[in-house]
């Protein structure tokens, strides 16, 4: 069966053939074709010219193509015999003949084993020598490693102007055909696409059965196996693993990723892509990191990367492995600053400072306006460390919900509020506190047979308490008195954290069902049906601790 390249081959020249027999005999062009055919028998018989531009030769399909400029085809047609420009092609014999006479030895015979012989150029210096004997009755030239022993090799006529043309390589069988012209469109067109040169172009189309040549194709230089460019992930110690793309080597290395581990049984390379400030990305995964990362930073900077938007993609997904700022001052973000914009225009991104390392938000951008989201680092003041390292994944399936800023998964976890770490590796410590302006949602995925949901809050004890959010009136009164649990919204106006509906503020996590202390903390149990979300909302008037709660899916009894 004919591979793709070699039947595009035979079409081109095909078609060149076929253009060149359709042309008048009178046009004179530089694109010609010229060859002489022996037959199998041993004789030498001259063919009949004829117009085009192919010629078979050898086990295989041999193509000569020639460009010869200012030559003109009734110079030839002058020097052919008649009785052999008028009569038809033989017939080519079905069998071999027993016998066949072998053709002295010729340097440019080359056995069927070797390389396919590079492309000959025409001669630039004086023509070949006149062989003895020529014969009387065509001016036209059989290549001597074609010829039997017993035959005197035919001469070229010499032409002081033109060089003569190199033999055609050893064969069983050639094809002679008379020069023809070429529109004037398509013969330059083909001069300057093709040839570019005076030259000869021999075009090897292999059929089954043909010799193969030892070397190598151009295609067969490289080993092209395709796999899925996959999601893979490498190990970086301990407590760390990267996530990545599968790639070729060569691949990643051209995209500017890091080739580490093999995938795709050993053919690709795990491929990690690290930015930092001022790159555009759109990689599937990508690490955003601080300058000199994991040094800290200790002056003014502006850093962004831009994340253009795959398409299908619905969400970004940023994880903060490492996610130090300077603190809030009384929970605004004066300081230092991440900034999101780019994303959907009802979605909601609060700015956001601190320390957030373990955190996670979505950034939906399906139904942005732009195809690019920017994300933006401010340090305003020199003073002070920072040092940030944010994955970036562009999300096609197994979305959050509709302006979800956190989604939950697992079965069970931790939900916490942002910055409410107290220890932190880089930045000094501060007073932790949630920020202002918040309104946002918590996600949970409800697992298979699940009814209810229970969050308590993890006692860590400290100087300040582990679940804090402050409500004052107008006098700046407290509504829950300290030490105390609040509920509903006439104790929570402001802001809380809302389960089953209900809002929950003051210095204890209780809604008083499972426990009507309120001096205590008491496990929060949801049995609300449909999806489960956790509304948090602050105002800008005064802050406190947070929230840091343990969640438990619960099956159904």
């Amino acid at each position: 069966m004919l591979l793709k390249r070699d039947a595009l081959i035979s079409a081109l020249v095909l078609t060149l053939y076929y253009v060149g027999v359709a042309v008048a005999h009178h046009s004179q062009r530089d694109f010609v074709t010229m060859g002489v055919r022996k037959s199998r028998r041993g004789s030498n018989r001259s063919s009949p010219q004829r117009f085009g531009g192919m010629a078979i030769d050898g086990i295989g399909f041999h193509y000569t193509l020639r460009y010869q400029p200012g030559f003109h085809p009734l110079k030839i047609a002058q020097q052919v015999d008649p009785e052999m420009t008028m009569a038809p092609p033989p017939e080519i014999p079905a069998e071999m003949p027993s016998e066949m006479p072998a053709p002295p030895e010729s340097p440019t015979t080359m056995p069927p084993d070797e390389p396919e012989p590079t492309i000959p150029m025409r001669p630039t210096t004086e023509p070949l020598p006149d062989p003895p004997d020529p014969p009387p009755a065509t001016e036209m030239m059989t290549p001597p490693d074609m010829m039997p022993s017993s035959m005197p090799s035919p001469t070229p006529r010499p032409t002081p102007m033109r060089p003569s043309v190199p033999p055609t390589p050893s064969s069983t069988r050639t094809s002679i055909m008379q020069p023809q012209t070429f529109p004037a469109k398509l013969a330059n067109k083909l001069k300057q696409l093709i040839f570019g040169s005076p030259i000869e172009a021999n075009l090897i189309l292999k059929q089954p059965g043909a010799p193969k040549a030892k070397g190598k194709g151009f295609l067969s230089l490289f080993e092209v196996i395709k796999f899925p460019n996959t999601k893979c992930s490498v190990s970086m110690g301990d407590i760390r693993t990267m996530e990545g793309t599968c790639y070729h080597e060569f691949e990643c290395k051209s995209l500017g990723g890091i080739p580490t581990e093999s995938c795709a049984d050993g053919v690709g390379a795990c491929c990690i892509f690290v930015n930092g400030c001022g790159d555009v990305t759109s990689q599937q995964t990508v690490y955003f990191e601080s300058p000199n990362y994991p040094q800290a930073v200790r002056e003014m900077m502006i850093c962004v990367l831009i994340v253009s938007v795959r398409n299908g993609v619905q969400q970004l997904r940023l994880d903060f492995q490492m996610f130090e700022l300077s603190r809030p001052t009384n929970g605004d973000c004066l300081d230092d600053q991440f900034i999101i914009s780019g994303h959907n225009a009802n979605f909601h991104i609060p700015v956001l400072c601190g320390i957030n390392t373990g955190q996670h938000i979505y950034v939906h951008v399906g139904d942005s306006n732009e195809s690019k989201v920017y994300l933006s680092v401010f340090v305003k003041v020199s003073s002070g460390a920072r040092s940030f390292n944010i994955k970036i994944s562009q999300v096609e399936d197994d979305l959050a919900p509709d302006n979800c800023l956190q989604y939950f998964s697992d079965g069970e976890g931790i939900i916490k509020s942002f910055n409410y770490d107290v220890d932190g590796s880089i930045v000094n410590n501060r007073e932790a506190t949630y920020l202002n302006n918040l309104n946002y949602a918590i996600c949970l995925e409800r697992s298979r047979n699940v009814c209810s949901i229970i969050y308590n809050t993890e006692q860590l004890g400290g100087d300040q308490p582990d679940f804090q959010l402050i409500n004052k009136d107008e006098a700046e009164n407290d509504l829950v008195a300290d030490g105390q649990a609040g509920a509903g919204i006439f104790n929570c106006p402001d802001d809380f954290i809302a389960v089953n509906s209900v809002r929950l503020c003051g210095e204890r996590f209780n809604d008083g069902i499972e426990n009507e202390d309120f001096t205590m903390h008491a496990t929060v149990r949801d049995i609300a049906a449909g999806p489960i979300v956790l509304p948090f909302r602050t105002d800008a008037e005064y802050v406190g601790r947070g929230f840091r709660l343990v969640y438990r899916q619960e099956l159904c009894v």
